[in-house]
């Protein structure tokens, strides 16, 4: 009998063998009413529900070497919530866990997760609502991670590159004769203002057909750098953007396809338009992305594909100093900051200098990962808020044709801006945890270990 089931077993790897497979699969992640929201310094409770949240999963195996690309629709990821899931993982589905990327597409309108910081308390993450809805989530994950494997099967892999203008700006502005950037205008003066720094205007499409030449999708990998924050600050649980854009590709181009969307370095773009001073709705951005892919789809390559080539590294961050006026005044608006509202950078930078200090012996650490399916395709996961300007330098660098980045990936270390944007001030800069050159050294490791999977 026993040997009956290992011929039987090596006979279905003989079938597989050689196969580049894919499986995809999305599990509902929605929280109930009351539990606590992110993306904003103040409590606020769900209530209702504009769209649902999903926790959306990719996996891909040849020659028995797995790796999985899970995104949810969260304002991003912490470390113990991704060590949890990976543990379950790798216990139900087999999958190592350092194989498993885990990032958050930054919905402004979903739950918020424990920071371990002040937050915490602002939030109220801690409360029952909260603790109950970070507790399922490893589970959900998992979930998540095992239906898309029960789904492998055969299929190739096409690449392409599209365009998106005029929807995403970068928010950071530097003014003549004014040392400090403004944050998030609502209009430009042409004749003082210029941006503080570029967009990426690009769309990456990674689609997953089956094997057969006129197979229909079975997942799709998109890529789009720019703030998800378009419902604003109510208490409707929404994926803002990313839902709107994922399920019009889907809807265009394979119902049964699961559209997975991985944000990318977008610490400092969003969608304000202080151009036109205009406001664009969640609808407008998503239908102007789909509209983007679709004029990509057309030009979709076929890519060789290759067994999962992964790798993954911890790197220490310096963490930033300040001065004991700073401490001291943080202190004091901290005592008061749970029933007054200082204002969005003031409270930042409070939170920042007082996380700092408590941690200032704990190691900051950011794990960078990178997943190669191809000689000409890449996927490297950063853990933070990561400026565009390193997002473009890493895709200008990388030794792979298309380098598709996702932030807050693998937990989050806050905003992490180039070495350049220091001086200016401001929000990003007051929230980051990270020393000048933090993001620069990411990008380095992301670079040698793309060099490394590309041998």
């Amino acid at each position: 009998m026993i040997l009956r089931l290992f011929f039987c077993l090596l006979l279905v790897l003989q079938a597989h063998a050689g196969d580049f497979r894919v499986g995809a699969a999305r599990v509902d992640i929605t929280p109930k009413d009351g539990t606590p929201l992110g993306g904003f310094y103040k409590f606020r409770g769900s209530e209702g529900v504009l769209d649902p949240l999903y926790a959306k999963t990719l996996v891909f195996e040849k020659d028995g070497v797995h790796a999985a690309i899970v995104v949810l629709d969260l304002s991003g990821t912490v470390r113990p919530l991704v060590a949890e899931s990976r543990k379950a993982i790798q216990e139900q589905c087999g999958i190592e866990g350092d194989h498993v990327m885990i990032s958050g597409t930054h919905t402004h309108s979903g739950p918020q997760q424990p920071r371990g910081s002040l937050m915490d308390d602002i939030t109220k993450v801690n409360s029952p609502p909260g603790v109950a809805y970070i507790s399922a989530l490893p589970g959900l994950i998992a979930q998540s991670v095992k239906e898309a494997k029960a789904k492998l099967t055969a299929a190739r892999a096409s690449v392409a590159m599209g365009k998106a203008e005029g929807i995403s700006f970068n928010r950071r502005v530097l003014r003549e004769g004014v040392k400090e950037a403004i944050w998030q205008p609502q209009k430009l003066n042409q004749a003082t203002d210029k941006p503080a720094g570029p967009i990426d205007p690009d769309v990456g499409v990674v689609a997953f057909h089956g094997a057969g030449a006129d197979a229909a999708p079975l997942g799709a990998l998109l890529n789009f750098a720019m703030h998800p924050t378009s419902v604003g600050a109510g208490t409707k649980i929404s994926a803002d953007y990313p839902g709107v854009f994922t399920k019009l590709v889907s809807e265009r181009h394979g119902p049964g396809m699961i559209s997975v969307f991985a944000n990318g370095c977008c610490g400092n773009i969003n969608h304000g338009d202080y151009i036109n001073g205009k406001r664009r709705s969640t609808l407008e951005l998503g239908t102007a992305l789909a509209d983007a892919t679709d004029a990509a789809w057309p030009g979709l390559k076929t890519v060789a594909t290759f067994a999962p080539r992964v790798r993954s590294e911890l790197v220490t961050l310096q963490r930033r100093s300040f001065t004991p006026e700073q401490i001291a005044k943080a202190k004091d608006m901290a005592a008061n900051m749970l029933t007054k509202n200082y204002g969005t950078v003031p409270m930042a930078e409070t939170v920042c200098i007082l996380e700092t200090v408590e941690k200032q012996s704990v190691p900051l650490l950011a794990e960078v990962q990178v997943i190669a399916l191809s000689d000409e395709l890449a996927i490297v996961a950063l853990p933070g808020e990561i400026f565009v300007e390193l997002g473009l330098a890493l895709k200008k660098a990388s030794p792979f044709k298309n380098t598709i980045i996702a932030e807050l990936a693998n937990g989050s270390v806050g905003y992490v801006p180039n070495r350049e944007s220091y001086p200016q001030g401001n929000y990003e800069i007051v929230s980051a945890r990270g020393e000048v050159g933090s993001g620069e050294r990411l990008v380095e490791v992301a670079l040698r270990l793309l060099g490394e999977v590309k041998k």
